[in-house]
């Protein structure tokens, strides 16, 4: 026990040289900050949690369904009443009990502590947890405290009722946590003549996560034990015959013995399994930390060439939407009537009156503008999205780390990455992935359901008004002119003059406006996208972490190999 203990030091301190956690500890404002610490702060958690509990007694947890008979087997294992029957499983608190000389019970929230002065149980305490199917919202994290923290896990299985899904999603839970499994088949007194055939469709089905078998009626056992002091009424009806059940439960009492004696080794094994656990998946979120960071920046390269050449194509279209209306429609039809009738000058060559045009197309303008872009985003955000759902779905493990402690698997049924593959990069990248609108929304304060990100840029790109232009002072002239000379031929050609200078100034205009909100929301947009991924470092940074992380991962796998 002292070199499991000199281990988990070793180890402890290792981790907190992680070259995340030391960024961390200096207040670095690292990218996944908020995720990347949580991860981490499990891993620390639990190994303190090692270190607090190596000299504790061996912890074993009876978990099974719901009315499957878990507290009868409590109580049998006791040879006492510790632990209510035929009471509501979803109102049931977990019940942890243990050595005290003097006996009692103590009640908090959802968990029960009995002691009882029991020899063997100052080396083994037995907890009792909710049926699978009542294990609540509050309770449900205990209890899986409860089975980290295990040394031996009995699975109790309803003989009458199998084959349920909640069971295998148990076993495929709790054998992440590679905790010894033993299958305990009660209500076996209920079944017929076919107990083999029970027997080996359970070991057929469950027999890749279980170690062990033993088929037992826990209330007769129970009904037994507290009848050896009873007096058997003439209303009783006392049962004897379930001589093989009997022995089976013996041998059950005697497997958890032999856990007793071999206590020591055993919690040497159970750490040593759960220090491979903690540095597989040490290793695995710094792998993942790292792929993530670079997964996100090639999506952000990505992303800049998109939008870059969507600006390209927008401005181009506006371009060509400008200069069509300048050239080919702006005040032509009032030019061809002041041809005919020149007092009529004064109407339209008005400052009003020219603003009036420009900004009623303007609006058109801003319409097929923004129209644009909002589909490019959209497109982006799309994109962006289902990159990094493949992302998630590639993500692969098995040639990251060393020789795992086995799983009891079956591989021709399952996926190993479908079990590695629980922390790390698709927690980081599912996190990052999400509509650029809902940033957008944000800033403006308004609900993503009900904003567009058309109306959501023209906050950030505010329609372009093209007003004080100088139509006022020119059409002042070409007016008195006009007063004064009613036929003179030159003023048409003033007009004329005039209409082309303004053109070149609206469509310079226009399209330095454009161009302008064009660039403004590239640039915004590529903020937010770094934002929402949360990449916040520079290159070199990031080059100075994989570094880091590689020698850390060297280190973390030479522990492995010991």
């Amino acid at each position: 026990m002292e070199l499991a203990k000199q281990c988990i030091y070793e180890i402890k301190e290792l981790l907190l040289q992680s070259p995340i956690r030391e960024r961390l500890k200096e207040g670095s404002n690292i990218p996944f900050k908020d995720l990347v610490s949580r991860q981490l702060n499990e891993a620390i958690d639990n190994i303190k949690s090692l270190e607090n509990n190596k000299n504790s007694p061996l912890k074993v947890v009876i978990v099974g369904e719901v009315k499957s008979g878990k507290s009868s087997l409590l109580n049998a294992l006791m040879e006492c009443k510790v632990s209510e029957v035929d009471v509501l499983e979803a109102t049931s608190n977990i019940i942890e009990v243990g050595y005290y000389k003097e006996e009692y019970e103590k009640n908090t929230d959802y968990i029960s502590k009995v002691r009882l002065n029991k020899e063997f149980l100052k080396k083994i305490n037995i907890v009792d947890t909710p049926g699978l199917k009542s294990i609540t919202d509050k309770n449900e994290q205990i209890t899986l405290n409860y089975i980290k923290n295990a040394d031996l896990i009995l699975f109790v299985l309803d003989s009458t009722h199998l084959g349920q899904e909640d069971v295998f999603e148990s076993l495929d839970l709790i054998s992440e946590y590679k905790k010894p499994i033993v299958g305990v088949i009660n209500k076996a007194d209920l079944l017929d003549d076919n107990k083999d055939e029970v027997l080996e469709y359970i070991k057929d089905e469950y027999g890749i996560y279980i170690d062990d078998f033993f088929m037992i009626s826990s209330y007769l056992e129970y009904q037994d034990a507290v009848g050896k002091n009873a007096v058997i009424k003439s209303t009783d009806i006392a049962i004897s015959n379930h001589t093989e059940l009997r022995k089976n439960f013996i041998d059950l009492k005697e497997y958890i013995n032999n856990v007793y004696e071999n206590c020591e080794s055993l919690k040497i094994d159970s750490i040593k399994y759960d220090l491979e656990s903690i540095i597989h998946k040490e290793i695995i979120n710094h792998h993942d930390y790292l792929k993530s960071i670079l997964i996100i920046i090639e999506e952000l390269k990505k992303d800049k060439v998109t939008l870059e050449n969507k600006y390209d194509y927008i401005n181009s279209k506006m371009d060509f939407e400008i200069n069509d209306w300048v050239n080919r429609i702006f005040l032509s039809e009032e030019l061809s009537k002041i041809k005919i009738d020149l007092n009529s000058s004064s109407i339209y060559i008005n400052e009003n009156y020219i603003n009036d045009i420009i900004n009623i197309k303007k609006i058109e303008l801003d319409n097929l503008f923004f129209s644009e872009w909002d589909e490019c985003l959209k497109e982006v955000s799309d994109d962006m999205n289902e990159d990094i759902k493949k992302y998630i779905d590639s993500i692969s493990y098995e040639n990251e780390l060393l020789d795992t402690p086995s799983f009891k698997l079956d591989y021709n049924k399952t996926e190993i990455n479908e079990i590695l593959s629980t922390v790390g990069t698709g927690a980081i990248l599912g996190a990052t992935s999400g509509g650029i609108i809902s940033i957008y929304s944000a800033a403006i304060g308004q609900s993503a359901t009900s904003i567009t990100i058309s109306s959501a840029m023209m906050t950030y790109c505010p329609p372009l008004l093209i007003a004080g232009t100088v139509t006022g002072a020119v059409a002042k002239v070409i007016y008195d002119k006009v007063k004064i000379e009613q036929k003179n031929k030159e003023i048409l050609k003033d007009i004329d003059d005039f209409i082309e200078e303004l053109k070149l100034k609206i469509i310079e205009e226009l399209k330095s406006g454009y161009n302008n909100s064009s660039e403004e929301i590239v640039f915004t947009t590529l903020q937010i996208l770094k934002n929402i991924k949360g990449i916040c470092i520079s290159k070199y940074e990031i080059e100075d972490i994989e570094v880091e992380i590689g020698s850390y991962v060297n280190n973390l796998k030479k522990f492995i190999k010991n």
